[in-house]
């Protein structure tokens, strides 16, 4: 059962690690496989498909992400203000993506080829990412740190695709990833401008 759920691991790896760098349609089985230490038919005895083998990736993607942010803002304590939960989950959210997640980055680079059917699962169990990204945009509102002339759908949507798309665009170089996040999270929380027109 071991060498099993190995195998099953290292191919799942493998495929997050590849769907990372290459993208849909540029994840082949035998990359896959090669990057796992197997043969491409073994693939199937873990797997029945490519497209089951992408939708796990863009499961586990989700789980890794939310549990790494919540932790973070979740640590902060009961006493943290909601403006300062929301600054935790940006920086831990960018510094996620951008440490070398796989997983986190797969579903960042490949969610909008996915086919319609899976699309809408992923989407299903994104709920629970959405909906705490969600509640901690409606709590800075709520207590007047955060402009309530904002509909929280929109800033919701923007935040996420905004800061999805880092893994799409970094490359290592002037700014590590620490820094990016730190200058995401006040673009995002206290704008460009220095005052507004």
């Amino acid at each position: 059962m071991v060498q099993v759920e190995s195998g099953r691991t290292r191919i799942l790896d493998s495929a997050a690690a590849i769907l990372r760098h290459k993208g849909l349609a540029g994840a082949k089985l035998s990359d896959i496989a090669r990057g796992a230490g197997m043969l491409a038919p073994s693939i199937y005895h873990h797997f029945p498909s490519k497209d089951h083998l992408v939708e796990e990736v863009m499961m586990e993607g989700i789980y890794h992400n939310n549990r790494h942010i919540m932790a973070r803002v979740e640590g902060l304590g009961s006493g943290a203000s909601p403006l300062v939960r929301l600054r935790a989950a940006i920086v831990a959210h960018v510094d996620f993506l951008l440490a070398g997640d796989d997983y986190s980055s797969a579903v960042a680079r490949v969610f909008d080829d996915l086919p319609d059917e899976m699309r809408k699962r992923v989407l299903a169990a994104y709920s629970s990412f959405d909906n705490y990204w969600r509640d901690l945009i409606v709590a800075a509102q709520k207590d007047g740190s955060a402009s309530k002339a904002l509909d929280a759908t929109v800033v919701r949507k923007f935040l996420i695709a905004m800061l999805d798309s880092c893994s799409s665009w970094y490359r290592p170089g002037k700014l590590g990833p620490a820094q990016i996040s730190e200058q995401a999270a006040d673009l995002l929380l206290y704008g460009f401008a220095t005052e507004r027109p």
